[in-house]
């Protein structure tokens, strides 16, 4: 995973107004892919977009991100990383984000380094080296659902999917919310002035045979403070 995510959490609905949630959860989508994407028109009136694609795998206290990379964008960067000069301790480009919560609402946040087989732990002054800012609902959900219950949507599908829009600042925001699969389907937050926008999707995948953080048993434990020496 690259040093710095720009997740969708930032469109500002981490920011609304918390309130708690009295509804009974509903059984969750265990893994989804959620694809961003970020654009704005400079002065010279050239677009430049950024677009990635992760896939988020979730257990109620336990999460998983995993960007989406190119086969050969993976075989360069390890073609360079551990060729002729040897590994670099410090790379860990690409490495999934694994996070759990306990019950007091703590977070354990690791780096899973599958080359070296190591699990980085992150303490909170490093999360956000690894593109985590801190706020577990808004990881895995996608967006708040206690901000949403204050909330009351424009419109809800035959799906039963809930559509909320806001202004905040400069910014028009439109959440679609699947309350059944607990997660935002989309989230767009654009430029009242058609200059810069953003844009998050989520897709449910087939639940995985096993989760991926059930395979590390031999993983050695490090700590992220000692990857910057």
């Amino acid at each position: 995973m690259s040093n710095v995510i720009h997740r969708l959490a930032a469109l500002g609905v981490a920011l609304m107004l918390a309130m708690p949630v009295t509804a009974a959860w509903a059984q969750p989508a265990e893994a989804l892919r959620v694809e961003y994407q970020q654009w704005q028109i400079g002065r010279d009136g050239v677009r430049q977009q950024m677009d990635y694609a992760e896939t988020l795998y979730r257990e109620e206290n336990a999460l998983w991100v995993e960007r989406e990379i190119p086969e050969a964008a993976e075989r360069q960067h390890d073609q360079h990383a551990h060729g002729g000069l040897g590994h670099k301790h410090a790379d860990v480009i690409g490495a999934p984000l694994w996070i759990r919560r306990d019950d007091q609402g703590g977070l354990d946040v690791k780096l899973v380094d599958r080359h070296e087989k190591r699990l980085i732990d992150i303490a909170p002054p490093y999360y956000g080296n690894v593109g985590f800012d801190g706020h577990w609902a808004e990881s895995w959900a996608l967006a708040d659902p206690r901000a949403l219950a204050a909330m009351q949507p424009a419109s809800i599908d035959e799906q039963g999917r809930e559509t909320y829009q806001l202004d905040r600042g400069d910014q028009r925001i439109t959440l679609v919310w699947d309350p059944k699969g607990r997660y935002a389907v989309s989230i767009t937050a654009q430029g009242k002035q058609g200059l810069s926008g953003r844009t998050l999707r989520a897709t449910p995948l087939a639940a995985p045979a096993s989760m991926p953080w059930q395979g590390l048993a031999d993983y050695r434990d490090r700590d992220y403070s000692d990857l910057l020496d």
